[in-house]
């Protein structure tokens, strides 16, 4: 969903045009009997405290104690279309510098410093608007009104299979488990709901999978592979629930064991990297190719 970002308290506010994860809605209903609408919201980009001149990719984050979302804030509008929010940002940016030409007292150097305020205000919006081309550059991965993929698993245990999820947290909570994950198709996903629905025995022999996670109780580190390699192999693995790179991580199936617990999920090796994106941690030795390059999305240089 585009939105507007708020940015730059110095400044008061200077808006630009993002995409956004839209996390919850509430409405209240004034005593006229309008409805207003408040978004909770959650940015793509937001400002590193460790280093001000980086922005760094962020995305929802689960707050465990309740379920809600702990680093969103509300906004007053959603749009579904970039055209849409940037109009509107520019709508807010004009009403800013209105305001602000307002509060120069009018006297001899009125002109000089209505003047001066313009062309600062101007400066700022320019350099706001090439940071809204990167943001928007480098969420490519982010899909405005995309559909959202079922993100439960089956889980099987021996001949016992049962209907879990999501994914990612069943990731976390066997990562110190030997256990392998599978993709596979959205038709043979439904055939085995099918045929847990119906009571019959899950026959997994007969649909493609591609082996996506191997983990082994030995290390807790849940190696990613990427299936459409030629020799199958990925340089990411997950520990801790943050994604790590080493390029001679080991993803052979030698130590996984026959009474591994068996994930079946339509996730594909390109929506786990990007959703692990935002935990990735830095190595600058990393080789850029078409592997890695999702992961060189995480942090926006700014040039001051």
């Amino acid at each position: 969903m585009d939105d507007l970002n708020a940015l730059d308290e110095n400044y008061g506010v200077i808006y630009i045009a993002s995409k956004c994860y839209v996390v919850g809605r509430q409405e209240e209903y004034s005593m006229y009997g309008d409805t207003l609408c408040q978004y909770n919201v959650v940015f793509p980009y937001e400002k590193d405290k460790r280093y001000g001149d980086f922005l760094s990719r962020v995305e929802p984050s689960e707050c465990l104690m309740n379920g809600s979302c702990n680093n969103s804030i509300n906004v007053d509008k959603v749009f579904d279309n970039f055209d849409e929010a940037k109009e509107e940002a520019s709508k807010k940016n004009k009403e800013i510098l209105s305001k602000i030409l307002s509060f120069i007292p009018f006297d001899a150097n009125f002109n000089q410093n209505s003047s001066l305020v313009k062309e600062n205000h101007e400066e700022l919006v320019n350099y706001y608007q090439e940071v809204e081309r990167m943001i928007e550059e480098n969420t490519t991965d982010l899909v405005v009104n995309n559909q959202v993929k079922e993100q439960s698993v089956i889980f099987g245990r021996g001949n016992s299979y049962k209907k879990k999820g999501p994914l990612y947290h069943m990731i976390n909570l066997y990562s110190d488990e030997n256990f392998i994950a599978y993709n596979v198709s959205l038709d043979d996903y439904k055939k085995i709901e099918e045929q847990l629905k119906n009571g019959q025995e899950v026959d997994t022999d007969s649909i493609k999978k591609n082996c996506l996670f191997i983990s082994s109780s030995d290390d807790n580190k849940v190696k990613i592979v990427n299936y459409d390699s030629k020799d199958k192999r990925s340089c990411f693995y997950i520990e801790n629930g943050s994604m790590h790179y080493d390029d001679k991580i080991d993803t052979s199936l030698d130590t996984i064991s026959d009474d591994a617990l068996v994930i079946y999920t339509m996730e594909t090796y390109d929506d786990v990297i990007d959703s692990y994106i935002v935990n990735y941690v830095m190595n600058w030795d990393m080789p850029k190719n078409k592997d890695t390059e999702k992961v060189f999305r995480k942090s926006i240089k700014l040039k001051y």
